[in-house]
């Protein structure tokens, strides 16, 4: 199976991810530094956001050492996790968490397993 443009293999869909536009948008990447801020990261910088998606060059992305990319694309040689045997694992539970992002990224990644 080939992977969809612009998705993660943990599922999340670039073009939805503020991360990702705001590395894009100037505009974005400061209203962003500054939610983060509001947030309590009092140290959120605007220039912090330069993720080009997982993938791109692995330099480039929001998080250059994530688990699941290392678990999926480089131990296993997968495009997606949802294509692990052991999907989903306790690594990606764990990370999917409360985040409504994560959440979303789980959902479109379970829909594609079952397309089949």
């Amino acid at each position: 199976m080939t992977h969809a443009p612009m998705r993660a293999p943990c599922g999340i869909d670039c073009a939805t991810c503020a991360i990702y536009i705001a590395a894009q948008d100037p505009v974005a990447a400061e209203k962003l530094a500054d939610e983060w801020r509001a947030g309590g990261m009092d140290r959120a910088q605007a220039d912090w956001f330069r993720c080009q998606g997982c993938r791109s060059d692995r330099s480039l992305c929001w998080c250059d050492d994530c688990k699941l990319y290392a678990c999926a694309v480089e131990q296993k040689g997968l495009d997606l996790c949802s294509e692990c045997d052991e999907f989903p694992c306790q690594q990606y539970t764990d990370w999917i968490g409360p985040d409504a992002h994560h959440q979303a990224a789980f959902e479109w990644l379970k829909s594609k397993c079952e397309q089949g």
